[in-house]
This record gives C-alpha cells, sequence and structure tokens, in this order.
C-alpha cells in the first residue's frame, strides 16, 4: 500500500516515467500530421454530411435551428460509454491482479460518469417526416476506491469524445413509431491509470506494465423506437458496428519505460460490435406517466487484450443491465433516474481490458 514516507537520494534520483496524460499521447493528434491517409479518410467522410442536409432543407415547410439540443438519438441508457451523468455505488469482484490492496472486494466502489452532448445543428422537414441532428459529445469515466482508509484513489479515468450525425424518420404503426441511423465519424478514447496504482506497480511490482490505450474509431448503428423522442410504452432496440481508423495500431499502445523493458503484444483486431434494447412502461402495474419505469440491455461484443505474445487475444460477449424508474419532468433536458445495474465481461476500465470474470453489482443515479 502506498503511503506517505522519506525518500531516499536514490529514489528522488531515479527515472519515474510520466504517468500525465499529455496531447502526445492522443492518436487523434499524431494523425493529423503523421498519418495522410487516415487524415484524408476522415475529411472525405466528414464531407458527405452536408449533401444529407439537401433532403431536409427542401420543402416548404422545413425548418433549422443550430446550437439546439433536439433531444433525439440520444444514448440508451445501458450503453457503456455515453454522455449520461451517472453516480454509482457498486460492488464488484475482482480488478487487476497488480492492484495493491488485497481486501477490494469487501467494500463498495464508486464509479463516476461525467459527459455532455455539443449540439450543432437541427433539421426538420414536417412534411417528410424525417429529422436530422449533427453535433458533438464527451465524458469520461472514474473508478473510484472511496472508501480505501488511506487515500481513497482514483483506480482509472476513461476519457472520450466524438462527433456524431443522425437521421430519424417518423412512422404511424402500431409498434414502430420511427426508425433512424447513426453515424459517429470521429470517436476518440484514452485512458489514464491512477497515480498511486502506476507509481506503485513501477517501483514495488516486478512485472508492472503501464498500457496506454488509446485509438480513434468511426461507428454506425441503427435504431428502432428512439426512446429518446418517445415517452409512454415502448420497446426499443438499437444495433451497431465500431471500427477502428488506424487498423495496425491496435487499441493500444506502449512505451519501453513505462513497461521496465517488459515486451507488451499489439493489438491486432479492429472492430466491435453491439445490439441494445430499452423497454420503457408509464402505463401499468409499478409504474406511471411521471415515474417512467425502464428495463434497458446492453450485449457488446468487445475485444478482450492480450499483453503477452502466448495468449491470444479474443472476442468476449459483455452483457450490461439497467433496471430501474425515471422521473419524468416533462420539460426539455434531462430527467433523473434511480436504477440498479449489474455488468458481467471484461473489465471495461483501461487497460485493465485484459481481465474477464468482472461483476459488477451497482445502485445507480442516473441524469439522463
Amino acid at each position: 500500500m502506498i503511503g506517505f514516507y522519506e525518500a531516499s537520494d536514490d529514489q528522488v534520483n531515479r527515472r519515474v516515467p510520466d504517468i500525465s496524460c499529455g496531447f502526445d499521447e492522443y492518436p487523434i493528434f499524431k494523425d493529423l500530421y503523421g498519418n495522410k491517409t487516415g487524415t484524408m479518410k476522415k475529411i472525405v467522410l466528414l464531407s458527405i454530411l452536408p449533401a444529407i442536409f439537401s433532403i431536409f432543407v427542401s420543402g416548404q415547410d422545413s425548418l433549422h435551428r443550430f446550437f439546439d439540443n433536439p433531444e433525439m438519438l440520444q444514448p440508451f441508457l445501458s450503453e457503456t460509454r455515453s454522455s449520461a451523468i451517472k453516480v454509482e455505488l457498486a460492488s464488484l469482484n475482482k480488478l487487476d491482479e497488480n492492484y495493491y490492496v488485497s481486501d477490494h472486494a469487501g467494500r463498495p466502489f464508486m464509479e463516476v460518469h461525467l459527459g455532455t452532448t455539443l449540439p450543432l445543428l437541427y433539421l426538420a422537414n414536417p412534411q417528410k417526416k424525417i429529422r436530422f441532428s449533427a453535433g458533438g459529445f464527451l465524458g469520461n469515466v472514474l473508478l473510484i476506491d472511496m472508501f480505501e482508509e488511506t487515500t481513497a484513489p482514483v483506480i482509472n479515468t476513461d476519457y472520450f469524445f466524438g462527433l456524431q450525425a443522425g437521421m430519424l424518420k417518423d412512422l404511424d404503426y402500431r409498434h414502430i413509431k420511427n426508425f433512424g441511423f447513426i453515424l459517429i465519424p470521429v470517436f476518440h478514447e484514452s485512458t489514464h491509470l491512477g497515480d498511486e496504482f502506476a507509481l506503485h506497480g513501477y517501483h514495488d511490482i516486478p512485472g508492472f506494465r503501464r498500457i496506454n490505450v488509446s485509438y480513434e474509431a468511426w461507428e454506425i448503428a441503427a435504431v428502432i423506437n428512439d426512446p429518446g423522442t418517445i415517452k409512454t410504452n415502448l420497446l426499443s432496440a438499437k444495433a451497431g458496428f465500431q471500427r477502428l481508423w488506424n487498423y495496425a495500431g491496435g487499441y493500444y499502445s506502449a512505451d519501453s519505460l513505462e513497461t521496465k523493458g517488459n515486451a507488451v503484444a499489439p493489438s491486432l483486431k479492429n472492430y466491435t460490435y453491439f445490439m441494445q434494447l430499452n423497454l420503457q412502461r408509464t402505463k401499468g402495474f409499478l409504474c406511471s406517466p411521471k415515474w417512467m419505469q425502464v428495463f434497458s440491455a446492453e450485449i457488446y461484443n468487445r475485444l478482450k487484450f492480450s499483453y503477452d505474445s502466448p495468449i491470444p487475444e479474443a472476442r468476449s460477449w459483455n452483457l450490461n443491465l439497467y433496471l430501474g424508474w425515471e422521473h419524468v419532468s416533462g420539460g426539455a433536458g434531462r430527467n433523473i433516474g434511480f436504477y440498479v445495474r449489474y455488468y458481467h465481461g471484461i473489465i471495461p476500465n483501461g487497460q485493465f481490458r485484459n481481465t474477464d470474470g468482472y461483476r459488477y453489482l451497482a445502485l445507480s443515479i442516473v441524469y439522463h
């Protein structure tokens, strides 16, 4: 366990790796200058989006708004990385084998999600019953050993941001109210291992390696019955596919100093896919128009990392569930909800994505 101590001259002079999260760690900045092919792909893809605008601006009744959140095609409640604000008190069965506190399974942890959307443009054509939105989003996820008595360390922080465009077509069928498509041409995620964890591992664990999980990807998804636009009994579904921009670069990299010279097997696979279901009820048992019952599930096929060559990378199915109630305020903006969350699969945080068999049970307050 790390505590306060007086460092010797040898410790003071020892070279310690930079565990800060600087701009040079982000492939998105390297790509702008070093990988011209990847940059051109982004430019071409982004240039397609203005062509879609013509679908909406044609017609006498079309309208547009800037910097106004249309509340359409928002993330499902169960989405692992989203712009929702969540505070969760959790029990978990394991952590990375190098974590320096051995009794972590006997006390609660906290996971905090902080995020926001950045709306840019909203277009609508009432005659065609089609809506379009474009903007961005950003957020982070912190895993905190809040009730550890010595320092209550932040174990890991994941940062992410992206650009998003979406199109929604309204329908008038009994069970299908709308369908839409979401394009995320640029998604970036990077992670930062907690300082206490990293320092303890570097000094006291011979085989410790700090892995820089950082990548850029694009994503496409289809949605039926967008839950953010309808507050009544509704079954919604979403399916998506995400792939790296830099196929050869993989999801992570490693610096020889931060791995103390230990070899790290590269990341080779470059895509993930998922399906989400969302059932909401405002009529019936244990629900009302003010207290909407929500069950949300995400089934995600992700890559289980392997930092050792003898152990190959493997695909892994991961399950994320939420069940609870959302207070529907009736006005524009976010609503607050109270849920129970259960997750099973690989650890979704930072460089710990090489560990499976992770079970996470939490009480969750969501501002969504």
